[in-house]
């Protein structure tokens, strides 16, 4: 009897339970609301089971897996290394198999580079609730298949790390022994590697690595990389060892020279207000602060700045200036810029308006620059359209950059008119500059850092844009000028 009282009671507590959960489904009008069902997409790899790293021996691989959803599916995204190599969306996927439960095979086949691979699947359902899911392939070099295909007619890529500053395949380093390294990539697998006729190991990801001794002069240098289907890749560039007596710029014997020209009583054109105080507010400050000599400073104002003479002055510094000294240059006055030729100008104090025959081309100014052997040449423009003399390339200080021969410049603006100022002050342009150097408490200062300053600065507080890089095509070597100030 006990147990029939027993079996009674939790009969009806589960009818009772059952009526409270029912309730909860129900509405104000007493009709059932709708469950809004929550679910999170499952994968099941059918290829690669496992969770560890899988060593195949092939670089062409078939993927597979099952994506599992109680919501329909809206997308599923496959990535091989990264990069996006399928997308599956809503309109893709089969109806459902059974109510509420969609069942869907995901199949590729991809290509793996030789080496380590990743494979990555993201399953997204209507609900945007993403499930990601990875795998790692490992391609054995050692064991790979030789995969035979005409429609592989792709060249493996070269890419070159170190050394930096290629330009125009050829570059300059300064030790008997360099690092040089790289990475090599081809969709159907590396089967060769030389370095000037050396076998070099194909390592995981496609790393170059080799330890190469250099000669003075020119060292050529060949990489040549062959896949699987005998396609052939072939990179060639030339290192120079330079400093043939075997020293190394000496910063502490450098002389530094300073041209400076300063022109504010034009003939032609409009008067400037502050070119001179300008000029004459830079040479005093890096005189007084700076390792610069006042033997080693050339000043042209006004009617000194003629033609002729800014032109001898820019060549003298091709005899006086040594590979072993620096040198800056600053000029303030008129600019111009000639649209039918794409030609900026400095505009020398006798020129006639818009007569170009009587002005200096930027072309001519960055000849003369790339004939001035010196460690470091440093322009500075404050100018109207000076920024056509620089590249659209940018770099930033790195250890032991004063080794490396460098040919910046800075212009107060781009393609544009720039501010001269008030009268009996400094362009806003100068005013950041000296601003700079006058507070500057660092002993060595490289030119990156008053580059930025600078185009910071006069953005700030007027409407243009300096402008700061190194110099087209005039041997920058990737260094830096660095200003030493005077010990107190």
């Amino acid at each position: 009897m006990k147990h029939l009282l027993a079996l009674i009671l939790i009969l009806l507590m589960a009818g009772y339970c059952h009526g409270q959960q029912r309730k909860k489904n129900r509405n104000s009008s007493g009709q059932l609301e709708r469950v809004e069902v929550v679910d999170t997409p499952v994968i099941e790899w059918i290829s690669y089971p496992k969770d560890t790293v899988n060593t195949v021996s092939t670089n062409i691989q078939k993927l597979s897996a099952k994506v599992k959803s109680r919501l329909p599916l809206s997308q599923v995204e496959i990535k091989v290394n990264g990069i996006v190599t399928d997308v599956y969306v809503s309109g893709d996927f089969s109806p459902s198999i059974a109510p509420n439960q969609y069942d869907e095979l995901i199949e590729r086949t991809v290509t793996l580079r030789t080496g380590a691979n990743t494979i990555e699947i993201t399953a997204t359902n209507s609900q945007n609730i993403q499930h990601k899911s990875l795998r790692r392939l490992r391609v054995d070099p050692t064991q790979i298949s030789t995969l035979r295909s005409e429609k592989d007619v792709n060249a493996p890529m070269i890419y070159i790390s170190t050394p930096t500053n290629i330009r125009e395949d050829r570059t300059v380093v300064y030790q008997d022994l360099i690092r040089l390294t790289g990475t090599v990539i081809d969709e159907s697998g590396i089967q060769t590697l030389k370095v000037n006729s050396i076998s070099v190991p194909v390592r995981e990801n496609g790393a170059l690595v080799i330890n190469l001794p250099l000669s003075m002069g020119d060292n050529p240098i060949t990489v040549e990389a062959h896949d699987v289907n005998q396609n052939i890749a072939l990179k060639k560039f030339v290192i120079n060892r330079k400093n043939m007596d075997g020293t190394e710029y000496n910063a502490a014997k450098a002389k530094n020279y300073l041209l400076l020209i300063g022109i504010d009583n034009y003939s032609h054109w409009s008067r400037l207000n502050n070119a001179v105080a300008d000029t004459d507010s830079i040479r005093r400050v890096l005189t007084e602060l700076y390792h610069f000599d006042s033997e080693n400073v050339i000043t042209l104002t006004n009617e000194q700045a003629t033609l002729a003479n800014i032109y001898q002055s820019l060549r003298s510094m091709i005899e006086r200036v040594t590979p072993h000294d620096n040198l800056l240059i600053y000029y303030s006055g008129h600019g111009y810029f000639d649209k039918l030729l794409n030609e900026g100008y400095w505009v020398p104090v006798d020129a006639p308006l818009r007569d170009v025959s009587a002005m200096v081309p930027n072309v001519q100014i960055l000849k003369i620059i790339e004939n001035i052997n010196s460690q470091h040449t440093f322009l500075v423009a404050d100018a109207c359209f000076s920024g056509s003399l620089f590249a659209s390339t940018t770099r930033g200080y790195t250890e032991h950059v004063e080794k490396y021969k460098s040919r910046w410049g800075l212009a107060s603006g781009r393609l544009e008119v720039v501010s001269d100022g008030e009268k009996g002050t400094n362009s806003p342009f100068a005013q950041s500059f000296i601003s700079f150097l006058k507070n500057n408490d660092e002993m060595r200062t490289p030119v990156s850092d008053l580059v930025q300053y600078v185009k910071k600065k006069v953005a700030e507080v007027n409407e243009q844009t300096p402008i700061g890089n190194p110099l087209k095509g005039v041997g920058d070597e990737g260094g830096e000028f660095v200003f030493y100030k005077r010990a107190k």
